[in-house]
């Protein structure tokens, strides 16, 4: 039981950090795309939404349809409606899977692949240490302070250490140290009042609350340096704003569409106590 307690932890705070990381690479895929796109990707994403619209999607739910009960199966829908929606996201699909290998491997040109997928990958670990890392930090602190302490140090030192390795440079290692500490006092909060299936929506809630208003204070506060003419010192520059806001989107997302760490109550399972007994 341990062991499927660690491995449900890691595999839910990888999922996590993996969200948080992929609006960027979403983005910035989308923008490598735009010089790339032409009349032959938009018929080939066609043809590869098709065939997995028509063919793999309905296999695949064919499988999964499978092991469900019949009375809790979804209703079925006309074959207009189903065609539409499944080439509607096979071709999105597609699409994204395009920008992301165009960011990455560099497909189109074949320049430099090695090094865009070296850069790549120096991306996805900087952007998803600290969701990563805090996550388990949330995790441990249901448990003693001897397991809590440590944790929530170690995330705050992986982000420390994260800033020095890539290089950051003082002023974004603070501004991504000060929220993400905020975030991991906020959740841990949440994980140490109440432990059920809805704790990391309300830890997603706290997460999305604290970068909001992160982002709005510096953001006001970089206005006034800018209307007052300040050059010396930024808090954000524009591309970092809204680098750091699509972080935080993902880290919420990622909260929002894990699968659940607690699973819900079986209204059909007898309690543990001998309750129902007595009414024999």
């Amino acid at each position: 039981m341990p062991l499927r307690r660690a491995s449900n932890g890691f595999f839910f705070a990888l999922w996590v950090a993996v969200c948080a990381a992929a609006p960027e690479f979403l983005w910035q895929g989308l923008v490598s795309l735009v010089g790339h796109f032409s009349l032959t990707d938009a018929a080939a994403a066609l043809l590869i939404g098709a065939i997995l619209a028509f063919f793999v999607d309905p296999v695949l739910e064919r499988v999964r349809a499978l092991g469900e009960d019949a009375t809790h199966r979804r209703p079925a829908k006309s074959p207009a409606f189903a065609a539409c929606e499944a080439l509607s996201f096979a071709v999105v699909a597609v699409c994204v899977h395009e920008a992301i290998t165009v960011y990455v491997a560099a497909s189109h040109s074949n320049e430099q692949a090695g090094e865009n997928l070296a850069k790549a990958v120096a991306q996805a670990m900087q952007w998803a240490a600290m969701p990563f890392f805090i996550t388990i930090a949330w995790l441990a602190a249901r448990g003693p302070r001897s397991t809590a302490w440590p944790a929530a140090l170690l995330a705050v030192v992986i982000g420390y250490l994260c800033g020095l390795t890539f290089e950051w440079g003082g002023r974004v290692i603070a501004t991504t140290l000060i929220p993400s500490v905020l975030i991991l006092i906020a959740g841990s909060v949440v994980v140490r009042e109440q432990w059920d299936p809805s704790t990391f929506r309300r830890c997603a809630r706290a997460t999305a609350v604290v970068a909001a208003t992160w982002l709005a204070l510096t953001g006001v506060l970089q206005l006034a340096l800018w209307l007052a003419h300040v050059q010396s010192f930024r808090i954000y520059t524009n591309a970092e704003f809204w680098s750091d806001l699509r972080f935080y989107i993902g880290w919420v997302t990622g909260l929002l569409v894990a699968p659940a760490m607690v699973a819900p109550l079986n209204p059909h399972v007898r309690s543990a106590d001998d309750s129902w007994r007595r009414r024999r």
